[in-house]
């Protein structure tokens, strides 16, 4: 008895092995299998396969994005170094004068960003190096805002026509290739002077092409930076910036960068200025700095009164 039953046993098994084959044969067409791990083997090669086809798409989409990053050419006010440059030279400023280059600037939540936009121009000058074929070679471009770009007749998105680049890995400031035009000022102040007013500079010699442009009454400083060097407190002199309201191209064409509002700011600067030299230096109505101020003064009021009337 217990033999008869065995034997059925044996014969139930070997039914549902068949019908096991039998319907995996079905399944993978002329495909046959001599057990249940050769389909569970190329089952597996299957779906490894297909995620490695998946990975490398997933490469290529990476390439082009980096591509993409890699031709992406960040703004002066976007930029880390030259953001860390804008905000030096207004702190800086206020540090030299006790007041901020410009109202907006002093209430300003983004001051990198503000300077970039603002109605006065704002250069920076660091100390250069080569055979200055640009222009001098002791000095470079580090900086310029939308109003110093127009100065010498670049637009917003051409100022790596002006300016020089930083080497990210040696932080050394070079000329590249793609600079065409030079600002000349000086990198250094002459003397123990850390600030100074009523600067006159003709900064670009036009020669034949092109007509000289001289900035008048502008306001330079020296730009410094305190760090922690080697574990000691240090001063790191970095250039000079300058800032002027307005140009004269060739022998009297006046220009400037502003609209009504802007000569409206550039003449609360210039009394500040004023107030600057007479309260802060000690300077008489008759010394030269504070009568070319005036001047100046006068002058932006003119103008302001002339676009008013248009």
């Amino acid at each position: 008895m217990k033999s008869a039953l065995f034997l059925i046993r044996i014969i139930t098994l070997l039914r549902l092995f068949h019908e096991t084959n039998a319907y995996m044969v079905g399944q993978f067409g002329s495909l046959s299998f001599s057990s249940s791990k050769k389909c569970d083997s190329i089952s597996t090669s299957a779906l490894f396969a297909k995620k490695k086809k998946g990975k490398k798409n997933k490469s290529q989409k990476k390439e082009t994005g980096f591509a993409w990053a890699n031709s992406f050419t960040l703004k002066p006010f976007e930029s880390t170094s030259l953001r860390d440059l804008a905000s030096t030279a207004c702190a800086t400023f206020e540090g030299r004068t006790g007041k901020p280059l410009t109202e907006e600037l002093g209430r300003s939540s983004d001051v990198p960003k503000t300077l970039w936009n603002a109605p006065l121009a704002c250069v920076i000058v660091g100390e250069g190096h080569g055979d200055g074929e640009l222009g001098n070679a002791g000095s470079m471009i580090q900086y310029a805002n939308i109003a110093a770009l127009k100065t010498v007749g670049l637009q917003p998105d051409q100022f790596e026509q002006l300016l020089a680049t930083k080497d990210p890995k040696s932080g050394e400031w070079e000329v590249s290739a793609n600079v065409k035009k030079f600002i000349d000022l000086p990198s250094s102040m002459k003397g123990d002077k850390s600030y100074e007013s009523g600067y006159k500079k003709k900064m670009v010699k036009g020669g034949e092409d092109a007509v000289d442009i001289t900035i008048e009454n502008a306001q330079r400083w020296i730009l410094e930076k305190s760090a922690i060097i080697d574990g000691k407190f240090a001063t790191e002199t970095l250039g000079v910036a300058y800032t002027w309201s307005s140009w004269v191209e060739g022998d009297d064409t006046l220009s400037t960068p502003g609209s009504i509002s802007d000569f409206e700011e550039q003449i609360k600067v210039q009394g500040a200025v004023i107030r600057e030299l007479k309260e802060v230096q000690g300077l008489g109505n008759k010394d030269p700095e504070v009568s070319d101020a005036v001047q100046e003064l006068l002058r932006l009021k003119a103008l302001l009164e002339e676009v008013s009337s248009k």
